[in-house]
């Protein structure tokens, strides 16, 4: 059963800012229950549109909280998109706290690469052999190589693994560490065994 849901943005009253501005607000409703969180966006009073749930006019101050609106309005969506596909049901807490990442334990790639390695390294002469054991920690010395070069980062967390990140890690297998082809392949098929 689908649930009934709802994003609305309004400014909250009686809340003015030394500037006269009001704080932006954003309500959820699911099934008829209601949160609300600030969008960290401030609105002059003359802007704020209750009825369309926008900023009056085509300054560039409205546009950009218009813009900020928009941004909020997708992201709660996709949030909501993906509380319906993994746990089936989606409750007006649950979103905001998904939205807001409050919870959300954040799984990193070098993170859990490096649990696996060090459960993997138990099995080693039992279930496991070593040479693949050996595979696994040099394909996870290059990404620990690649992330800060490429991406300016120590580590990225699993949501933003996509199809553009597997080109650029085999773009650097081949440029930077002179793999070859044979050699790339099997490096990405543990990438893909690993975090399908």
């Amino acid at each position: 059963m689908r649930s009934t849901f709802k994003v609305l943005f309004y400014v909250k009253k009686g809340s003015e800012k030394p500037n006269g501005n009001l704080p932006l607000m954003c309500r959820l409703t699911v099934d008829g229950e209601v949160k609300q969180f600030s969008c960290k966006t401030d609105v002059p009073l003359r802007l704020g549109d209750v009825k369309n749930n926008r900023a009056l006019g085509k300054s560039v101050e409205a546009q950009k909280i218009n813009l900020a609106i928009d941004r909020i309005r997708v992201d709660v969506n996709r949030r909501y998109q993906e509380l319906i596909q993994t746990d089936g049901y989606v409750t007006a807490e649950k979103l905001k706290n998904a939205y807001l990442g409050i919870g959300v334990k954040q799984e990193t790639l070098l993170k859990l690469f490096e649990q696996h390695n060090i459960e993997f390294k138990k099995k080693v002469g039992y279930s496991r052999a070593k040479g693949t054991f050996s595979r696994y920690r040099t394909v996870c010395k290059h990404i620990r190589k690649f992330l800060p070069l490429t991406y300016h980062r120590e580590d990225i967390p699993l949501k933003e693994l996509s199809l553009s990140f597997i080109n650029d890690f085999e773009y650097f297998l081949r440029t930077e560490k002179g793999c070859r082809t044979n050699t790339v392949w099997g490096y990405m098929i543990v990438l893909k065994l690993r975090y399908r």
